[in-house]
């Protein structure tokens, strides 16, 4: 029983919520589309659709992922290391990215719902639409969580991001710098 309890706080951490969700944008996404290809393949209607309702379901992910990604960065950022946090950054600036190309993909299902249903012949191009949308989006969630593993995965750590090292090396502006003088 202590163990549950213990779980039961863990579930109000919300960097453990985004842990815990993170697979679905990536493996869902991935599993949807491959629903939706088969369904296309094969023409039928019935398993595109409950490829559509896989994508739908997965993209909307991407929000609560990185809601709970937000909401967890604060206590992350003060467990990491310099070469960690720049991986943090990395991987908070590629989700940021990430989510709107899922939006974009649940947008295109939800386009390709309603087709089904009212418009088949507009399923060629929606069809098309969704699984060029929707492997830019896998792309982008596998690109997301190649730095999210770098945080605290060892096994994984190879340094830091690209490009780190300069931007480490440029002088930070700030707003008390003095103006030049005009002539």
């Amino acid at each position: 029983m202590n163990e549950f309890k213990d779980f039961l706080e863990t579930l109000k951490q919300p960097e453990y919520i985004h842990v815990l969700l993170n697979p679905l944008p990536v493996y869902g996404l991935g599993m949807a589309l491959l629903v939706f290809i088969i369904g296309s393949v094969v023409k039928s209607r019935g398993v595109q659709a409950v490829g559509l309702v896989l994508i739908l379901l997965t993209c909307a992910s991407g929000w609560i992922v990185e809601h709970y990604g937000e909401e967890g960065y604060d206590r992350v950022e003060a467990m990491v290391s310099e070469k960690e946090k720049a991986w943090l950054d990395a991987h908070k600036e590629r989700g940021e990215r990430a989510v709107w190309v899922l939006y974009a993909e649940g947008l295109v299902a939800i386009l390709g719902l309603i087709a089904l249903g009212i418009f088949p012949r507009a399923m060629q191009f929606l069809g098309t639409a969704a699984i060029i949308v929707g492997l830019a989006a896998f792309f982008m969630t596998v690109w997301t969580a190649h730095a999210g593993g770098k945080i605290r995965h060892k096994e994984f750590y190879e340094g830091p991001p690209p490009g780190y090292e300069k931007a480490k090396q440029q002088p930070q502006k700030t707003d008390d710098a003095p103006l030049p003088k005009s002539e």
